[in-house]
C-alpha cells in the first residue's frame, strides 16, 4: 500500500482540506453564529499558517534550486504568504466588532464575506500557482529518497 502523498503534486489535497475548514468558518457565519465563526476562523488560520511556515521553511528552499520561473518565483510565494495572513488578521477583527443582535449585524456579515471572496480568490490563485509550478518543479528536483523525506516532514509539520 502506497502512502497518500507519494509526490508534491498530492499535497493539493491539503489545500483542498483548508478551502473546506474556511467554508464551515463562513457557512457558522451565514447561520449568524458568531462564537462558532470565530472558533472555525482561529482553526483555519491556525491550519493555514502551519502550511505557509512549513512551505517556507521546507519546500521553497528546495524549489530554489531549481531554474527561475516567471510568475513563481519564492519571494512571490512568500509575500502571497504575507498578504493572505493580513486578510486573516482583518477577518479576526472585524468579526470581533460584529454584536450579536445589534441592527447591523447582517450587513456586517456581508461585508465581512464580501472581504472574504477577495481573499478566496487570492488563496485559490496562490493554490493555482503552486500547483501549476511549485509542485511539479519539486517533483522533478528531487529525487525518490528526498522527495519521501521532504514530504513525511512537511506532513509532520502541518499535522500537528
Amino acid at each position: 500500500m502506497s502512502p497518500p502523498f507519494s509526490d508534491f503534486a498530492s499535497l493539493a489535497a491539503l489545500h483542498r482540506e483548508l478551502e473546506e475548514l474556511f467554508l464551515q468558518h463562513q457557512d457558522a457565519l451565514l447561520d449568524l453564529e458568531l462564537p462558532l465563526a470565530a472558533e472555525r476562523l482561529d482553526r483555519f488560520e491556525a491550519a493555514q499558517r502551519l502550511h505557509l511556515e512549513a512551505e517556507e521553511a521546507l519546500l521553497l528552499p528546495v524549489f530554489s534550486r531549481a531554474e527561475r520561473i516567471r510568475g513563481a518565483s519564492p519571494d512571490l510565494f512568500t509575500s502571497e504568504h504575507q498578504r493572505l495572513l493580513e486578510f486573516l488578521a482583518r477577518f479576526r477583527s472585524e468579526l470581533a466588532s460584529l454584536q450579536p443582535g445589534s441592527t447591523g449585524l447582517r450587513r456586517g456579515v456581508l461585508r465581512l464575506l464580501d472581504a472574504e471572496t477577495t481573499f478566496k480568490h487570492l488563496s485559490h490563485h496562490h493554490e493555482l500557482r503552486e500547483e501549476t509550478y511549485l509542485f511539479p518543479t519539486l517533483d522533478r528536483v528531487t529525487d525518490e529518497a528526498e522527495r519521501r523525506e521532504l514530504l513525511a516532514a512537511f506532513l509532520a509539520r502541518v499535522k500537528r
